[in-house]
């Protein structure tokens, strides 16, 4: 994962936060006002793991909305150790976000 600056953590915050919008509006992660990816990715791994127990139904539409790999999704879920899934999905997370970020920051600047 590069090194991302203040600017991109919080972008960062706020995609997640619109991906995981329920019907009412409201954001089963909210966008909190962390300054450093090690806290914003610790609060993002229990709200994962929140969802993991009690709504994992609303989890997948939400990684397949965020469009993380199918297969990356089958590979984890299929693991035998079921113990790091809601860091890993984490991780996936805070990857695609990064990479959505990076692209838009492309088409900006007219280098797509």
């Amino acid at each position: 994962m590069s090194e991302l600056n203040n600017e991109d953590i919080k972008a960062l915050q706020k995609y997640v936060s619109k991906d995981f919008l329920r019907d009412d509006d409201t954001s089963l992660i909210p966008n909190n006002d962390f300054e450093r990816m090690e806290e914003f990715k610790k609060y993002l791994i229990g709200k994962l793991t929140e969802m993991l127990d009690n709504n994992f139904n609303l989890l997948v539409n939400t990684l397949y909305r965020i469009d993380i790999s199918e297969s990356k999704m089958a590979e984890l879920f299929g693991s035998k150790n079921k113990d790091n899934i809601p860091e890993k999905l984490a991780n996936l997370i805070i990857e695609r976000e990064i990479q959505k970020i990076q692209f838009r920051r492309q088409y900006r600047e007219g280098k797509l």
